[in-house]
């Protein structure tokens, strides 16, 4: 088969262009030409990109002495070889300082076809050499500009080059290693066996990866996320090795701080809810096998939020923060004290007597927080009113107990404040009204009584709409607007959580495209899941046909979900997850630092958003604890390739240290409160999202 050219024949004799074609069809080419005469004509067949210029030498109107000029001038590499009747060895000479690759006479042109085979030639190395260059320019430019480290090892072990990074996370210059060996690098962590290790999967498969503890010039260790390859010298001269790593020390501190986040409260640095029901469980065990009682106390502040409305939330973290502080010297050694959140205490009490023991241990917590707290150049006096329950008599089952005890102090504060109320079974009014409200909580959305409000999520960087927060608010006909924190719990008990949630998730669909028909563009709507929802089997096929009904891209919903919720059965949460994001719509961890997250289950989970809960975002400004744990989690955050939302943001100063640490998103009051729907397109419809 013909090997295809495209050729610019310069000759003013068409026979004779014709003639240097017949050549080429018979040294084995299969050219598409063009014929052309003059200089304008020349220039513009060069813009069709000719494999080779075949030229004579001498023209009445052109010169190839000209068209050779233009060529070299353009700076195209174009083959070009001289076909002329007599040239002579002076023009011929000339010709080829010029440029040309080669001159053929006319009166010989059997050398015509391996002329033009050899300029391809050459111009096809001068490609390859171009080609290999730039790769060696574009190879460089990436070792260098790599924000890992890289060493480059020889056969002999010696290190042959590193880069940039590798000096800023090392602190040593190229020329303090460049001929040494990287043991230079050791920390002394590692033993024999773990560099055998390593060697032994470098000989086997050519690639080890794993976390090495390195030591910097000035002494400090650091963890490195290490990748090592072998490069085969295919001269048979040994292997090179290329190690490739980054400085995970920012990464492990974030996840440090972030276990420590997940297990106690940043505010009190007691430890948490989760932490005390672990150790009540430990607790229960211990003294379920030596025959003890174990007391739980639930201990709630009277009137905390009158602190907070007239003196602001600043003194009011620091009366919990003292408050805190006193129930720690009261506790002591003889239990444990957790903050449960707001301004509830949980404290266990070991090997108790009975009930009567437990009440006087609580009334000696009420005595010691009797006296005046000076907070703030603020005096402040405050009681907290107590519920007791019982291991064994009221329960087995820590979360239970705790539960129980929470009943027990909401029991005691309908008596008066102070008050000290021990845990009860019956109580059937109490149980009356708990079923007369969750009778009414059925009907409640197809009366109506349900709505939904919008609290607007911005950007930090320029404060353009982000989305929104779906609420649901319920109006109750005589007992007037119940809190979520009522009735949510209620409606997971009772089990018409499904049927509520499956409206909020219709609702705020229907609710933003409505928007879209008026202008306003809401770029997200988030709505709340809850763990009864996230357990039910047709989730994905709800939110499909919410999104399908209301005619909304899956992608300007998210669903919310909980620590709590999805680490229960992170197997099954994930693939329920998975099932959501495979239509498009986001996922959002929600009170991020409330629950327990593992890390290693967090990173395999489909997350889009990590939330910073509220309460930590109170004390910015107040405590450097807090301050370090928002920061570890925006870092945790990125690391995982998560955006970061901050809840609760009601100051600037607040907003400014979150814009700062490279928080993405806010939503609190700072930026609005919850708005029914007519008030957030009254507030944002003139923006259109922006």
């Amino acid at each position: 088969m013909n090997e295809p050219i495209c050729a610019l024949i310069v000759e003013d004799e068409a026979v004779e262009a014709e003639l240097i074609v017949e050549r080429l069809l018979e040294d084995g080419f299969a050219p598409a030409w063009r014929r052309v005469d003059g200089e304008a004509s020349f220039v513009a067949a060069l813009a069709t990109r000719p494999d080779i210029v075949i030229s004579d030498w001498r023209l009445p109107r052109f010169s190839g002495r000209r068209a050779l000029e233009i060529v070299r001038e353009r700076d195209e590499d174009i083959p070009f070889v001289i076909v002329s009747g007599y040239i002579g060895e002076d023009a011929a000479v000339e010709a080829l300082h010029a440029g040309a690759d080669d001159y053929v006479q006319k009166d010989r042109l059997a050398r015509l076809g391996p002329a033009v085979r050899m300029a391809l030639e050459h111009r096809r190395l001068r490609d390859e050499a171009r080609l290999a260059e730039a790769q060696l320019r574009l190879a460089a430019t990436v070792f260098e500009s790599n924000t890992e480290g890289i060493t480059i090892t020889d056969p002999r072990g010696s290190i042959l080059a590193v880069n940039r990074a590798f000096t800023e996370i090392t602190g040593y210059a190229a020329t303090d290693v460049v001929g040494r060996n990287p043991s230079l690098l050791q920390s002394g962590r590692h033993d024999r066996r773990f560099y055998a290790d390593m060697w032994a999967s470098l000989a086997a498969t050519g690639r080890w990866r794993g976390e090495i503890w390195n030591r910097r010039k000035d002494g400090r260790v650091f963890p490195a996320w290490t990748t090592i390859s072998a490069v085969h010298d295919v001269g048979g001269g040994g292997s090179y090795y290329v190690g490739v790593f980054g400085d995970m020390a920012d990464v492990k501190q974030a996840k440090l701080e972030a276990e420590y986040l997940a297990h106690h409260d940043a505010l009190t640095g007691l430890p948490n809810r989760l932490l005390l029901l672990d150790r009540l469980t430990q607790d229960v065990r211990r003294a379920s096998a030596a025959g003890t009682r174990v007391a739980v106390l639930c201990l709630d502040l009277d009137g905390f939020g009158a602190v907070n409305d007239a003196l602001g939330y600043v003194v009011g973290d620091a009366l919990l923060q003292a408050v805190a502080s006193r129930l720690t010297d009261v506790v002591g050694a003889r239990g444990s004290l957790s903050r449960s959140g707001g301004d509830e205490f949980l404290v266990i009490l070991e090997d108790v007597d009975g009930s009567a023991q437990a009440a006087s241990a609580g009334r000696e917590l009420q005595d010691r927080l009797a006296k005046p707290l000076a907070v703030a150049d603020h005096e402040v006096l405050v009681t907290a009113t107590i519920g007791v329950a019982m291991f064994p008599e009221d329960g087995t089952d820590a979360d239970l107990l705790a539960r129980e005890a929470e009943t027990a102090m909401r029991r005691a504060k309908q008596r008066g404040p102070a008050s000290i109320g021990l845990f009860e079974v019956g109580l059937p009014q109490a149980i009356a009204d708990r079923l007369d409200l969750a009778r009414d909580l059925r009907d409640a959305a197809v009366r109506n009584q349900l709505t939904v409000q919008y609290q607007p999520q911005v950007h930090f960087g320029d404060g353009s709409l982000a989305g929104a927060e779906a609420l649901v608010r319920w109006n109750h006909p005589s007992r007037g607007v119940i809190s979520p924190a009522d009735f949510i719990p209620l409606a997971e008990d009772t089990g018409s959580i499904d049927e509520i949630g499956a409206w909020v998730l219709r609702e705020a669909c229907r609710q933003v495209a409505a928007w879209d028909a008026t202008g306003l563009h809401l770029p997200r709507v988030s709505v709340n899941l809850s763990a009864h929802q996230l357990d039910h089997v047709d989730l994905a096929s709800l939110v499909a046909d919410a999104l399908a009904a209301a005619g909304l891209e899956a992608i300007r919903l998210e669903l919310e979900v909980t620590e709590t919720m999805v680490m229960g059965d992170v197997v099954q949460s994930s693939a329920v997850l998975r099932d959501l994001c495979a239509l498009g719509v986001a996922v959002a961890l929600d009170d991020f630092g409330t629950g327990h997250s593992s890390l290693a289950k967090l990173s395999d989970l489909p997350l889009h958003r990590l939330k910073i809960d509220r309460s930590f975002v109170n004390e910015l400004g107040v405590e450097r604890s807090a301050e370090a744990i928002v920061r570890a989690t925006v870092v945790l955050a990125r690391s995982l390739g998560l955006e970061s939302v901050a809840e609760g943001v009601e100051t600037e100063a607040q907003a400014e240290f979150l814009r700062t640490t490279g928080c993405e998103i806010a939503q609190g009051y700072l930026y609005g409160r919850p708005l029914s729907p007519d008030a957030f397109l009254a507030r944002f419809g003139e923006r259109k999202g922006a």
